[in-house]
């Protein structure tokens, strides 16, 4: 009669087929789908490098229309402050309006001709007035924050003979227009 054979061998060789089949099926599945995995991560990895490049672009830009955008202000409101015309009645009912409010008196204006350059005018102004010190001091900072671009070109002070406590005060203001 016939031996019967075992199919199944010894505990070792079934341990070595099992190990050998886990070898092959790693190296045959495993692995290739490992080297894949470490290209996606490296293409994941150039994709965020690009990204924060991008983003710091993107970054200097908005600065940059920030910027942009606040020198327009700017200019607008620069501009805005130079008006097309000489307008100097508007200008001079808000200097009387500013010396009646610091307490200045005896206000004598007198405009001389105007200087013309390429782009803009400038349209001299002597203004004589006295006051005490304070007042004097109240208007000529409330005349520096007018709107309108005006530049105190000279200021003369002296006191007043009579009144000891008073102020004689002379200046020459500068107020600019565009040529229209």
């Amino acid at each position: 009669m016939m031996q019967d054979k075992k199919l199944v061998g010894k505990p070792i060789h079934i341990a070595l087929g099992t190990i050998a089949f886990a070898a092959i099926f790693a190296a045959g599945v495993v692995a290739p789908h490992v080297r894949h995995m470490r290209s996606v991560k490296q293409g994941v990895a150039t994709v965020q490098a690009d990204l924060l490049v991008l983003g710091s672009r993107i970054d200097r830009a908005r600065k940059v229309f920030e910027a942009t955008r606040d020198k327009n202000k700017a200019i607008a409101s620069f501009d805005a402050a130079i008006p097309d015309r000489v307008q100097l009645g508007e200008f001079l009912e808000a200097v009387d309006r500013l010396a009646q409010e610091a307490g200045v008196s005896d206000k004598d204006v007198t405009p001389a001709d105007a200087i013309m350059q390429k782009d803009f005018g400038c349209l001299p102004i002597q203004i004589r007035f006295t006051g005490k010190f304070a007042a004097v001091y109240e208007f000529l900072d409330k005349v520096e924050r007018l709107p309108r671009v005006a530049r105190i070109q000279q200021l003369e002070l002296s006191a007043d003979d009579d009144l000891p406590d008073e102020l004689v005060s002379t200046m020459t203001l500068h107020v600019y227009f565009r040529n229209s």
